[in-house]
């Protein structure tokens, strides 16, 4: 086992490093009092985990008794034994437990670490608007369907293994693709499992907390985990949960007008009710009353439906007559509706200004400094006032690990010949056949994978500038302007990225059609033929709207510039990175298949 402790960037363990001789780091996740949470690879069933890593050390600085240190390594060992009972497709599954020795500047500590399924979205807290739904009923009845559903058949499965999961919220629950899988058991309980200690300290998450849990955690029972669940559907509803809000209470919608509002106010009080025993007492009872509702409200809807297809004599003379009156006046209305077209368009291009102030009037105050995009990627606030910016943008260059991702993530929409992968005719990446040391995605049995894990971390090349904003706008991004892009250098201090080739760089071939300058005068280090180390460039987009393309940014000694290049070509040298707007970063049902994809102005 290859691994070290860097103390002064606080982290257990460095990309590439090798944990219990099994699984090869290839970024850290998450952070946590506990300890950290890693992605890494499985060197011999070749697929990606999630580890977690629990230091004893992280602890004892965190705790003043040393009693809750070892508490805290009891409950990790509790939370394996209490995932390992559960099989279902809505529960993270755990594959391995175990410890290892770390060596932080000579010294030897022992780490204990769970290996379990890694699930490559976002939280289910991204399933949720922070306004909530309110009265967009239809939305909500697909939220229910395809999201909150299927969370309570996870939980069901919980509870059938006897176990309380007694910290149920929505960052609790990851999401794997469109696939919720509830997580973290490190406050679980079971009957088959000896309690951790008999400390009064209230443990969980207040706002998700029931009351009988706040008043005696070791007696929470499954109406605690049916409490937690009725607080995520009144969130969903109402809005994010405001840190001022009561605990401990039940809660009630606000003036619910539709039916399906009423009947989800219903739900909600039961569910949440500070008595125990008024609760819903199992999680099919809970699943039954929504379907019930959400049944009643198809029906609802269906009705008027019906009639309009099949609908009486009389009513079908009394639309001939609307017909007639509104023929007549006809007219009269569009010859108005003309003369305003004019004014309309006025009002409409004030709208759209006014709208466009409103964003750059934004306060950074109220803008939190950094913001998780949708591909897991930690993005920063660049405000930027002498150049009238405000954006949050990646302080580093999309990686092979994420690129690869997102080409599985819509590998149904692409086609890989000869070595290229095409979104219908627009060619997205350029995989090669493995003879350069840039080769490092590989297209087999219906998947993209990695032929090198060591590679994950390293910048993503050969990306056309069509596959660079597909992989944007897939996942509500963009690629940044040449100003912004100057922006993020001068706030973020952003280096060149550079990438290790082999001696044969030369094999390195680019796929353009246009001739490439690789004469000193271009100042560029990307054609080295000796093994070196070549500087990652980056494609950038000519206009914010992302509508017109072809420009790659070179910097040398300080010197930046911009070449022209065909929106189809890729080089072994140019990656990418993404930013996104304030009020941004929302993928979209459409981004998710792909659809309406804009084609780039292409050049003369």
């Amino acid at each position: 086992m290859t691994s070290k402790i860097r103390s002064s960037e606080n982290t257990l363990f460095d990309t590439g490093s090798v944990i219990d001789n099994k699984w090869v780091v290839i970024e850290r996740i998450g952070k946590g009092g506990m300890g950290e949470v890693f992605r890494a690879h499985q060197l011999n069933l070749k697929r990606d985990v999630a580890i977690k890593v629990v230091s004893e050390e992280i602890l004892q600085d965190s705790e003043e008794n040393p009693e809750e240190v070892a508490n805290a390594m009891e409950r990790l060992q509790r939370e394996v034994q209490a995932m390992a009972q559960v099989r279902h497709p809505n529960v993270l599954q755990i594959y391995d437990y175990g410890s290892v020795k770390a060596q932080p500047k000579g010294s030897s500590e022992q780490v204990q670490y769970i290996a379990m399924e890694y699930a490559p979205g976002s939280t289910f807290r991204y399933t949720m608007s922070e306004e909530g739904f309110d009265n967009e009923t239809e939305l909500l009845g697909d939220w229910l369907q395809n999201y909150f559903l299927p969370v309570l058949d996870g939980m069901e499965s919980i509870h059938a293994n006897g176990i309380v999961h007694r910290d149920v919220k929505p960052e609790n629950i990851l999401m794997d693709g469109d696939t919720p899988k509830i997580a973290d058991f490190g406050l679980a309980r079971s009957p088959e499992l000896k309690a951790v200690s008999n400390s009064w300290d209230v443990k969980g998450t207040m706002p998700y907390m029931a009351p009988e849990q706040f008043a005696d955690f070791r007696k929470a029972s499954f109406a605690a985990d049916i409490y937690s669940l009725g607080k995520m559907l009144y969130e969903a509803i109402s809005g994010k949960l405001e840190p001022k809000m009561v605990p401990f209470k039940a809660v009630a919608l606000k003036d619910p007008e539709t039916n399906l509002l009423k009947a989800m106010d219903g739900i909600i009080r039961k569910a949440t009710d500070e008595n125990h025993r008024q609760r819903y007492q199992a999680v099919s009872e809970l699943r039954q009353a929504i379907l019930d509702a959400l049944k009643s409200e198809r029906l609802e809807r269906d009705l008027p439906n019906q009639f309009i297809a099949n609908p009486p004599a009389y009513v079908r003379w009394l639309w001939i007559g609307i017909a007639a009156v509104l023929f007549a006046v006809g007219g009269m209305t569009i010859y108005h509706w003309v003369g305003s077209i004019t004014e309309k368009e006025i009002t409409i291009n004030t709208e759209v200004s006014n709208r466009n102030k409103k964003i750059s009037k934004l306060n950074p105050s109220e803008l939190t400094p950094t913001r998780m995009a949708a591909d897991g990627r930690e993005m920063k606030l660049v405000n930027s006032p002498e150049n009238g910016m405000m954006f949050y943008g990646d302080p580093s260059l999309v990686t092979f690990h994420h690129y690869v991702e997102f080409l599985n993530e819509v590998s149904d929409s692409l086609k890989v010949i000869d070595g290229v992968a095409r979104n219908n005719e627009d060619i997205w990446i350029y995989l090669g056949d493995g003879n350069a040391p840039s080769d490092q995605i590989t297209y087999q049995h219906s998947r993209f994978h990695l032929r090198q894990v060591e590679w994950a971390p390293k910048p993503v090349v050969r990306v056309t500038w069509l596959g660079a904003q597909a992989f944007a706008r897939h996942y509500g991004e963009r690629l940044p302007t040449f100003g912004e892009w100057q922006s993020l250098n001068q706030l973020l201090s952003i280096v060149p990225e550079p990438m290790q080739l082999s001696t044969n760089a030369s094999n390195d071939t680019i796929h353009s059609h246009m001739e490439v300058n690789t004469s000193a005068e271009n100042g560029s280090r990307s054609h080295r033929e000796d093994g070196q180390q070549s500087v990652v460039k980056e494609w950038l987009t000519e206009m914010s709207d992302s509508s017109s393309a072809g420009r790659v940014v070179e910097w040398s000694a300080g010197i930046q510039s911009l070449t022209k290049r065909y929106p189809w070509e890729g080089f072994y040298d140019v990656g990418f990175r993404t930013v996104m707007d304030v009020q941004g970063g929302k993928r979209s049902a459409a981004a998710k298949r792909l659809t309406g994809q804009k084609r780039p102005i292409k050049f003369e």
